[in-house]
């Protein structure tokens, strides 16, 4: 979608360009604090009632839960994928409730999460020197929202729901690709997951960097791969990039 001004902007490529000159981000992991990656706190206050502590192995089988829907054919709409990973927990962890209500409480956590402090900062640097785009895992309107509430805006975004797949699917980094008006190899993508940010962005020609947050899980990835621990080492190394 394009979300300025009601019209499309398509970037007109220069010939000849030299290194990274269009972007493409995440949103949560990425600018933004918490997520769907992340066990939502009605999960957590429920499962306290019943005495079970949130730790980094309940963290890492939610994201398991939900990514599971991720890679489900046909699509499963980002509303459902939840639906059946709060099933799932229910069902595994013995717990009793509305599942309805605690979907609604998890989209409204996302929508208030809070921007990584240098984010701000930064983007305002690359919006005058690079057309950007949001790449996302998540309802389109949840997301507006989030960023919204956040003071951010894109003149393109697209969604796993706008696009019917998730990520890594090739389709959604293609339109990113369409909207940006780019070459591939001029188009960087920067993410947090290996496997959905840096293995779907290549598949379609497109450089990418893992934003790898302190404290941040994840499987470990390739030794080839380029990582960065906040959103200022993504603008160095787009800068390297022009030689």
């Amino acid at each position: 979608m394009a979300a300025a001004g009601g019209g499309t902007r398509f970037v007109v490529a220069p010939k000849n360009l030299r290194g990274y000159r269009g972007l493409s981000l995440d949103a949560f992991g990425a600018l933004l604090q918490g997520g769907p990656d992340t066990v939502p706190q009605v999960l957590v206050r429920l499962l306290a009632d019943h005495g079970k502590p949130v730790d980094r192995v309940a963290h890492d089988l939610w994201r398991k839960s939900l990514h599971t829907q991720y890679a489900a054919d046909p699509f499963v709409a980002f509303r459902e994928a939840h639906r059946r990973a709060f099933d799932e927990w229910f069902t595994r962890f013995g717990i009793r409730g509305d599942v309805d209500a605690c979907i609604d409480e998890a989209f409204d956590e996302y929508r208030h999460v809070q921007a990584y402090p240098e984010v701000h900062a930064v983007l305002q640097e690359f919006e005058r020197d690079v057309p950007m785009a949001i790449v996302s895992n998540m309802d389109t309107m949840v997301l507006l929202d989030a960023l919204h509430n956040n003071g951010l805006s894109f003149t393109f975004i697209v969604t796993s729901e706008e696009e019917q797949r998730y990520k890594p699917s090739r389709s959604i980094f293609q339109r990113a690709i369409r909207y940006l008006g780019l070459p591939p190899e001029n188009l960087l993508h920067v993410g947090d997951s290996y496997i959905e940010d840096v293995v779907g962005s290549t598949s379609v020609g497109m450089g990418s960097v893992l934003l790898r947050r302190p404290g941040a899980s994840g499987d470990p990835p390739p030794k080839s791969t380029p990582i960065v621990s906040d959103l200022r080492e993504v603008r160095e190394f787009v800068r390297r990039s022009w030689g």
